[in-house]
This record gives structure tokens, sequence and C-alpha cells, in this order.
């Protein structure tokens, strides 16, 4: 299995340590590949706002040398784990603003056909409050990129060290994730078997329609024409 890891922060905090024991599960079920970006040493900037990637095209971004290598490490995994901590009720600033530069890869613009057979899962903890929102806020961008089944893992471990976390939570963490990792590997193995989700059937069918009619952004339309979907091939 290809996993392709976002680290939110570069802090090995409650967060890391459980993704470190997502880590040892998936590897009792078999053979893993990890490809790991921490923010904000692998990606440092904030998106300018400058809608480059959506006219022109994702390597006219004035970040694209730091964007491209994390693209292409999503493209070609299997699974795909975003995780943070809690900051302010959401993601740490470093996560939301690489998640602005890969809005281009939405079905609103131009979704990645490999996208369409991967998992994802999200890792969120938090010593207090804000577990909902911050999960929410790394699932939408997987299920926008049209990922076909995602994860989540959340916790709130009452604790602002790892090692202040309680042997008894520790150990109900570590059976969730146990039970979350034999999940996440099934779905790997099955992908193709997998049922499609109803609400990213009906969204890339109403973005087809639209793009049909598309006179805003050419660069969009012809990334829809040139994989067929404006001509009725499926992608799932």
């Amino acid at each position: 299995m290809k996993i392709t890891v976002i680290h939110g922060n570069s802090h090995h905090g409650s967060t890391w340590h459980c993704m470190d024991l997502f880590r040892q599960e998936l590897e009792k079920e078999g053979t893993i590949e990890i490809t790991e970006f921490t923010l904000p040493k692998d990606m440092p900037q904030f998106c300018n706002g400058c809608f480059s990637c959506f006219i022109h095209g994702e390597e006219t971004c004035p970040h694209a040398e730091k964007v491209h290598p994390i693209v292409q490490s999503l493209l070609t995994s299997d699974l795909i784990v975003l995780t943070s901590s809690v900051y302010g009720l959401d993601v740490t600033g470093q996560l939301k603003a690489l998640l602005d530069h890969l809005c281009f890869m939405w079905l609103s613009h131009r979704p990645q056909p490999s996208m369409f057979r991967k998992v994802g899962l999200t890792i969120v903890t938090t010593a207090g409050a804000g577990l909902k929102h911050t999960t929410k806020t790394m699932k939408n961008s997987l299920t926008f990129w049209g990922v076909k089944r995602v994860y989540t893992f959340q916790n709130a471990v009452s604790a602002m060290k790892w090692e202040d976390v309680s042997e008894k939570k520790k150990e109900k963490i570590q059976y969730e994730i146990s039970k979350t990792a034999k999940k996440i590997t099934k779905s790997v193995r099955n992908i193709d078997q997998l049922s499609s989700p109803i609400f990213r059937s009906i969204l890339f069918h109403a973005m087809a329609s639209m793009m049909k009619k598309n006179d805003w952004n050419p660069y969009d339309k012809k990334h829809w024409e040139t994989n067929g979907w404006l001509n009725g091939k499926k992608p799932f």
C-alpha cells in the first residue's frame, strides 16, 4: 500500500503519535510505503489568490515548485492521510494554506481521475474542543478531490502532551486505530468493489452539465473534454 501523509505541523504531539500508531497497525496488515510531508517545512507559502492555477494550470502557480511534489505523491498513493491538531477550532494555518493551493483538483475544476480510486483518512486530536470542525475541513478537501472512501479518527485527549494522556485513554485510542486500520486496508484492497459515493456522483454530473456551457474558464473545460467527460464517458 502506498501512503502519502501530510502532517499539519512539525510538532510530535498527540496527533503525530496517533499517526504513528496507524503506521504500526497498517504494517501488520501488509507491506506499506509511506511518503511524508511536514508543514510548513515542505510548503511554507500562503496562496496568493491569483487564480493562475485555475485559469492557466497548476504549473503556473507561483509556488508550483513546492506544490508539485505533494500533488504527484497524492496522485500515486492508495491512501491519503491528512493530520492536524486543533488550532483555534480548525486545522493548522500551514495545512489550510496547502489545501488552498490544491483547490484546482476539486470536482468543480479539474478533478484527477486517479483520485476516484483512493482512500482517505483524517487524524485530529485536541486537548479541548474543535474536533468536529477541524475534521470537516480536511474531509471536505478529500471529498471534493473525489476520494472514494474517507475514514476519520478524532480524539479529545484532554492533555497538552502525549506523555500526559492517561493509559486508559491510550488503550481506547489503540483499539479504535486498530479497528480503523483494518477497515482501511480492506477498502484499499477492494477499491473497485466499493460503491461510488452518492454526493460525488451527483456533483460530478452537475459539473459536467455546467462545463458544457463553460465560457469563463477554457482551461477547466479542456480538462473535462480531454477526459471525455463531456461526451458521456463516465470515470466511475
